[in-house]
């Protein structure tokens, strides 16, 4: 971890203002209806009205008493939130005024501030083809302080990125019944295993994400370019995956050669959204460049939609 300077502080105060502002101003009540509670405790005994549960009666007190009686609850409103980043180096690519590394941390922190506001602990996880790196969850504001620091400063020690070792490990260290963010580029092959992988139906982590799945709310954000699927017509490019080194020249000009790379990525990317769909995770996909907030107060209204 690198030492905290002026620099970074005022980085970090950028970052935790700007997550405070939309937090506040846009996602905090859709955040609380999106999310339910991990249980429900006891609250009170009270006497039956029509229309209340039956499995609800309390039958001890209602014999003590002769007539019926109810047990009441209250949901358990604290829950976790974790963060599974991805910071292998493909996410340090970026064509917009920031790179999908700079996005990721963004989002990080909005989220994170949401879990803060409605008094719930978040917990961060850094990974590239492993867990590099684990935060156990708290609350606060110099938690989240901490978490941005974390994420700005951090050095991977691989650049590589593997999504079915990630969850494998992960699911030994996650609290049970937590709210799990996994952002990502969930770009973790190289162009010709991508090619392959295009004409298959399945992804390689499907049976992890269901292990998941049972025990925690998952939802998977794919943080993407555009140039990632649309390239400018500027001639012969060599172009190179940032975390195996396999490069591979394109000659642009080609409008064949555009459109193939174009649906292929498209190809890889809708295989990840249908196989999700067909899992039941929520996904949420955004492009670096476009506004986000959007598509995050879309995915919290849909998932209030569906716990009503």
């Amino acid at each position: 971890m690198a030492l905290i300077n002026k620099s970074l502080i005022s980085q970090i105060k950028k970052i935790l203002l700007k997550s405070d502002r939309l937090a506040s101003q846009i996602l905090a009540g859709e955040y609380k209806s999106a999310f339910k509670g991990t249980g429900l405790n006891f609250d009170s005994i009270r006497e039956y009205q029509y229309g209340d549960e039956i499995k609800n009666i309390d039958w001890k007190v209602t014999a003590r008493m002769q007539e019926p009686f109810i047990r009441t609850y209250k949901e358990e409103r604290q829950i976790t939130m974790m963060l599974i980043i991805d910071l292998s180096a493909s996410n340090n690519f970026g064509t917009a005024k920031k790179s999908k590394k700079e996005l990721i941390i963004e989002l990080a922190s909005v989220l994170a501030f949401l879990a803060i506001k409605n008094n719930d602990k978040v917990g961060l996880i850094i990974v590239t083809n492993e867990i590099e790196y684990l935060v156990p969850p708290k609350q606060g504001k110099a938690h989240i302080f901490k978490l941005i620091k974390d994420l700005l400063t951090f050095k991977p020690k691989s650049k590589k990125t593997n999504i079915k070792k990630v969850l494998q490990d992960a699911i030994k260290v996650i609290p049970r019944n937590s709210i799990v963010f996994f952002i990502s580029d969930f770009i973790d092959e190289t162009p010709s295993e991508s090619e392959e992988k295009n004409k298959k139906t399945n992804l390689s982590y499907e049976q992890e994400l269901k292990i998941l799945r049972k025990t925690q709310d998952l939802i998977l954000i794919s943080i993407r370019d555009k140039r990632e699927f649309k390239l400018p017509n500027i001639g012969f490019i060599e172009i190179g995956d940032p975390e195996t080194g396999e490069k591979q020249l394109l000659n642009l000009n080609r409008s064949s050669v555009r459109t193939s790379f174009f649906n292929s990525q498209k190809s890889y990317q809708q295989n990840i959204k249908n196989s999700l769909k067909h899992l039941g995770v929520d996904f949420l996909e955004i492009i670096n460049g476009n506004a986000y907030i959007n598509d995050l107060l879309k995915l919290f209204l849909r998932r209030e939609k569906r716990n009503h």
